[in-house]
């Protein structure tokens, strides 16, 4: 180990280390900020110093340094704080046993008393579709996560085992790598006390020479890399944002505020679960499976109160909860963030294919019948929308109501399929003109291929889906229509009864 005696190692020890100096920061994708094309996203540096509140100085991995904001706007997000020495002391992760967790604690909302460490976390350790906390500081409010399973991962790179480096911008040990500009290899990433896990580097130099750098200690740098290396995926929605405040700023609640728009997009099981202690579940609230509701209430138990279109109010635990942004609305259902409908009479949806996870969301909207049974991915057509924004959808010869999460849709009556005269007379003409190719549902397909594509692509079969929705249309029509077709014309061209159709 580089000698660490003599005045510089007394001053050292001397001090305390600054809260967030030292922490292991990636960019904000997301941030609206003026540096976005300094490093690439996934990319490691160290904070090394803060110039004031509002800006702080990042040494990336390739030894160039930059300034970056951390108030009001913020530019950073912190992937490992375990260097800086915060810890939560009493804890222990329950997969790797640190004792105790230094850096973000991530605490289960399901499952009692269980908790990672960052590592553990991004890792992939532990159920991916259970809700975690993440808790910053000891004193922080935690945060309600989305599940893992669904959550967008990105790999870092930088200082990792692997990495070709070269002495960087606090070197301070002479010549044990064989002289400026000489090269090694990252062996591990360690320890340099006890007080800053992970804040270290075990290089081999080309010379043969091994010693352990500062990689973060107090904001120090004794190295940068030439050839990075990954050092594994994260989580980068889920990481918390550098200068933001950790506590009593975001509402009781820690994440949510009132009037946010929220929904249930959990299954079924891991909310009944959840919600043990946070008002419990009942029959009524399958209601609010799949629809946005609107938060009117945080109890001193940091329990989220919710409204919804029915008039009913429920109670959650916030892990249960997930936001819905503004300009969005809800994922699972087709409403927007003001619980209005965004389905239409005369739209075509596509009944949910999943047998168990409709019946769950039928309850409390029209029930589920075995009858029901030859619609499941069906498409069929919106006939109306009840006040609470159940719909009322014809499947075939038969019509059900739906709850909106079990739907969706695949066209409106006016987009894609079209409602105009002269469009279904194309249709109907080729219909009946089997001549062209001899196969109708070719000529279908053909006609209405370009248009309706875009609306189904997320569907295993377009060609189905389209001829599906298509006959439904004109089944409607034919039936409404005069029954001897002998004298209609369809833009100036007369078809023959349907009986003369071989």
């Amino acid at each position: 180990m580089p000698n660490r005696t003599g005045a510089a190692a007394a001053n050292r020890t001397g001090r305390h280390i600054m809260e967030g100096v030292g922490a292991k920061v990636v960019r904000d994708g997301a941030a609206d900020a003026k540096w976005v094309n300094k490093r690439g996203e996934g990319h490691v540096g160290t904070v090394r110093s803060f110039e004031s509140p509002e800006e702080v100085v990042v040494v990336w991995a390739n030894g160039t340094a930059a300034n970056y904001r951390c108030a009001g706007f913020y530019d950073l997000r912190i992937l490992d704080s375990a260097p800086t020495g915060i810890k939560h002391d009493g804890t222990m992760c329950d997969f790797c046993r640190m004792q105790p967790i230094y850096g973000i604690r991530w605490k289960c909302a399901e499952c009692p008393n269980y908790d990672l460490c960052s590592i553990c976390y991004h890792g992939d350790k532990h159920h991916l579709r259970h809700r975690f906390y993440r808790i910053t500081t000891p004193n922080s409010e935690r945060v309600a996560m989305e599940p893992r399973r669904k959550s967008k991962k990105i790999m870092s790179r930088g200082i990792f085992p692997g990495a070709r480096i070269v002495r960087g911008v606090d070197w301070e040990w002479e010549d044990q790598d064989g002289g400026n500009g000489r090269r090694g290899r990252v062996a591990d990433v360690q320890d340099w006390s006890a007080l800053s896990p992970r804040s270290a580097a075990y290089i081999i130099w080309d010379n043969g020479s091994k010693n352990l750098y500062r990689l973060g200690y107090e904001g120090m740098s004794d190295l940068k890399v030439v050839s990075d290396a990954k050092g594994g995926t994260f989580y980068r929605d889920h990481l918390p944002v550098l200068g933001e405040p950790t506590s009593g700023s975001r509402g009781a609640s820690g994440t949510f505020q009132i009037n946010d728009k929220v929904h249930v997009d959990l299954d079924l099981e891991i909310v009944q679960s959840l919600q043990h202690g946070h008002g419990g579940w009942t029959d009524g609230m399958f209601e609010t499976l799949g629809v946005t509701g609107t938060v009117v209430g945080i109890d001193e138990d940091h329990d989220v109160v919710v409204a919804y279109p029915s008039g009913n109010r429920w109670t959650f635990n916030p892990a249960v909860l997930t936001k819905v942004p503004d300009s969005t609305g809800a994922e699972g259902g087709e409403e927007d963030a003001s619980g209005v409908s965004q389905f239409q009479v005369g739209d075509y949806v596509q009944i949910c294919s999943d047998l168990e996870r409709i019946k769950s969301l039928q309850r409390g909207h029209g029930e589920w019948a075995e009858a029901m049974l030859p619609t499941l991915g069906k498409i069929g057509r919106v006939l109306q929308i009840y006040h609470d924004n159940d719909l009322k959808v014809e499947v075939g010869s038969t019509s059900w109501t739906y709850n909106p999460a079990a739907v969706t849709k695949v066209a409106s009556d006016t987009a894609a399929l079209g409602n105009s005269s002269e469009r279904l007379s194309a249709l109907l003409k080729k219909l009946f003109e089997t001549h062209i190719s001899g196969d109708i549902n070719e000529e279908l397909v053909k006609a209405q291929l370009t248009e309706i594509r875009p609306n189904v692509k997320k569907f295993c079969s377009t060609r189905r889906l389209i001829l599906e929705a298509a006959l439904v249309r004109m089944k409607r029509t034919l039936c409404n229509g005069e029954k001897n077709l002998e004298q209609t014309e369809f833009e100036g061209h007369f078809t023959r009864k349907p009986s003369m159709v071989n």
